[in-house]
């Protein structure tokens, strides 16, 4: 399995993938992402395929500091349980490292056990148990 940023040249492929919510990647609106200055698309891929498709966001506070944020990340359901997510969040938290980040965070909910053990095993950790999520539409 290899690990790596979605690059130009992996953009076509992402039609194949098909995410938890059925999203349909198209590669015009792919490359115009890649193309932002502070987003990052990155892959799982075995073969010509793509396993497992994750993005986020560097944050740059009025201080300097850059934050990553994981906003999702999935994986085909019959390549789950493997170790693969693992992995992926581990690959993406070294190359949060490598581009100058201070720490990568995520938000996820407690009852998505799966995912929970998923960013253990790579090293998250939950400290706080106050934690909550407003969203705005």
């Amino acid at each position: 399995m290899e690990y790596k940023l979605l690059e130009k040249q992996d953009v076509e492929l992402m039609k194949y993938f098909v995410d938890d919510d059925n999203t349909k990647y198209d590669e015009v609106i792919l490359n115009t992402f890649l193309e932002e200055k502070n987003t990052f698309g990155y892959i799982a891929k075995e073969n010509d395929m793509i396993v497992g498709f994750a993005f986020g966001y560097v944050l740059v506070k009025p201080n300097g500091i850059k934050d990553f944020y994981l906003h999702a990340i999935d994986i085909l359901e019959e390549y789950q349980n493997h170790g693969y997510g693992t992995e992926l969040v581990k690959y993406i938290n070294s190359h949060s490292k490598s581009i100058g980040c201070r720490k990568m965070f995520l938000i996820t909910n407690k009852s998505n056990l799966s995912a929970c053990r998923c960013y253990e095993k790579a090293g998250g950790m939950n400290t706080a148990n106050d934690e909550i999520v407003y969203a705005y539409q």
